[in-house]
């Protein structure tokens, strides 16, 4: 989650709570012009202001960075997430598979044609 999004959730759960940027401002004790320039992605997120906001929008600290709370998630998250994970798994063994198969046909080839560069080699020594 990058600050962006976190600011994203703070100016959206603060203006579902119908408080304002001067209030906020107020309450964590820095002026409405730092508060702005704080929910435009100005300035960085400290975590003690970030807790603070947190209390006064009487969330948790993982609802307002993720703009969720995460009980509120639904349990198939986890499933599609695995699911969509051990398909990827999946798919990057049989690339392996593949390439490993390439691997040992480059390396008959190369045999083979060690071979025949010896029978070449041997056959032009007979002849000298």
């Amino acid at each position: 989650m990058d600050n962006i999004s976190i600011k994203n959730n703070i100016r959206k759960i603060r203006k579902a709570r119908k408080m304002t940027q001067e209030a906020m401002a107020h309450s964590l004790g820095i002026s409405v012009t730092a508060y702005r320039d704080f929910e435009k992605g100005k300035t960085s997120v400290l975590s003690e202001t970030f807790t603070k906001v947190a209390a006064m929008l009487d969330i948790s600290t993982e609802e307002l960075l993720l703009g969720y709370k995460p009980e509120q998630a639904k349990e198939g998250k986890m499933e599609t997430l695995k699911l969509e994970y051990s398909k990827r798994i999946d798919e990057l063994e049989m690339r392996v598979k593949e390439q490993d198969r390439l691997i040992r046909t480059l390396e008959e080839t190369v045999e083979s044609k060690n071979e025949i560069i010896a029978m070449l080699k041997k056959m032009l020594g007979k002849d000298k």
